[in-house]
C-alpha cells in the first residue's frame, strides 16, 4: 500500500498571538485539571459552552455551578460528539474553536471527521500543556480494567483479506495498560513506534519509556520500527508519520494499516490529519483501546496554550 502524500503547510501558534476576531462558538470538555479551568474565560468567544463527558462520571451537583453545562449520555464517541454540537447550537459556517485538552482521543478525531464531512474543512483546536503529570511516571489516566479495542468512528477502511503485511502504528504514551490493550488486538501486525520527542519537558519522556516498559508480555514484537516526532505539534507529528509509513512500505509492503494514538492529544490530532488527508480511501483504519472512566485531573499547574488552525 503506497500512500500519495503532499507537503503539510499549517502551524500552531500560542494562544496569546491569536490575531483573529473572536470565535462564534468555544466548546470546551469540563475536569478538574487547572489548565483546563482557567483557559476556559480567556478564549475570545462570542459564545461559551462546558461539555461535561460522561467518561469523568460527574453527578449534576458537581457542576452546577457552571454556566449552562451540557451534560452528555455515555455513548460512542460519534453519539457524544454530535449531540454536544447539537446541544451547543453549532451551525455550519460558524468559526468555531475547540479545546481538546480535557477530550477523549476518539472525540477529538471523530470530531475533525464529523466537520470535514459536514463541509466545514476550516476550524480551531485548542490545547494547554501541563507543567507536569501529577504522579509523574505513576500517572494513572484511565481507570478500570474494562476496555474494549475497536474502530474509532470516521475512521474505518475496506480492509485487504492478505494480513501478512500488516502494521500496527502505536503513539507511545504514558498509559501503559492500553498500549497492552492494542498490541494483543493487533497481536499479528508489525509495531511501528512514535514516540513523542522532543516532549513537553525532557522528564516526560522518560516517564512514558519507564511506562512502556510495563508492557511486560508484549515487549518482544516492539522491535527496531522507531521513530520521534514532537509532542505538541500536529502538522510536524502528521509530517512524521508520512515518512515512518514511507519508509517501512519501501522495506515490506504494507497490507493493511492500523493507527493508535496513545501520547498528547496533538498527537491525536496528528494521526487525525495524517488519516483524514492521506488514508481514508486506504485500507487502513484507527483503532483505539477505550476505557469506562478516565480520572477527572491528570496534570500540575498550567503550561503554554497553543491553537491549531486546521485546514482539511
Amino acid at each position: 500500500m503506497l500512500v500519495d502524500i503532499e507537503s503539510l503547510m499549517d502551524a500552531k501558534m500560542p494562544l496569546q498571538s491569536y490575531p483573529g476576531e473572536p470565535w462564534d462558538l468555544f466548546v470546551s470538555a469540563y475536569n478538574d485539571s487547572e489548565r483546563v479551568q482557567r483557559v476556559f474565560d480567556t478564549v475570545p468567544a462570542q459564545r461559551r459552552a462546558w461539555w461535561v463527558l460522561p467518561e469523568y462520571a460527574y453527578g449534576s451537583g458537581e457542576v452546577d455551578h457552571l454556566s449552562n453545562p451540557i451534560c452528555l449520555s455515555d455513548g460512542s464517541e460519534d453519539q457524544v460528539v454530535t449531540d454536544g454540537l447539537r446541544r451547543s447550537g453549532f451551525e455550519k459556517g460558524q468559526r468555531l474553536c475547540v479545546d481538546i485538552t480535557g477530550m477523549m482521543r476518539p472525540q477529538i478525531m471523530f470530531l475533525m471527521a464529523y466537520l470535514k464531512d459536514l463541509g466545514c474543512r476550516t476550524f480551531d483546536l485548542l490545547y494547554t500543556e501541563p507543567e507536569h503529570y501529577k504522579r509523574r511516571a505513576e500517572t494513572q489516566f484511565s481507570i478500570g480494567e474494562d476496555v474494549q479495542v475497536r474502530s474509532v468512528a470516521g475512521y474505518i477502511g475496506a480492509h485487504e483479506n492478505d494480513m501478512g503485511g500488516d502494521v500496527l502504528v502505536l503513539g507511545v504514551g504514558y498509559d501503559h495498560q492500553l498500549i497492552s490493550h492494542a498490541l494483543q488486538a493487533k497481536e499479528a501486525a508489525r509495531t511501528l513506534q512514535l514516540h513523542s520527542f522532543p516532549s513537553l519537558s525532557a522528564d516526560m519522556y522518560h516517564e512514558s519509556i519507564l511506562r512502556l516498559h510495563r508492557v511486560r508480555s508484549e515487549l518482544s514484537r516492539v522491535g527496531d520500527e522507531v521513530y520521534f516526532s514532537s509532542a505538541n505539534d500536529p502538522f510536524v507529528i502528521a509530517a512524521s508519520l508520512r515518512s515512518a509509513v514511507l519508509a517501512v512500505n519501501a522495506h515490506r509492503a504494507i497490507t493493511n494499516i492500523y493507527l493508535t494514538p496513545l501520547a498528547t492529544k496533538p498527537q491525536a490530532v496528528g494521526f487525525g490529519l495524517f488519516y483524514l488527508r492521506h488514508l481514508s480511501d486506504k485500507s487502513a483504519s484507527m483503532i483505539y483501546p477505550n476505557a469506562k472512566l478516565y480520572d477527572r485531573e491528570t496534570s500540575k499547574g498550567v503550561g503554554r496554550s497553543w491553537i491549531y488552525p486546521i485546514n482539511l
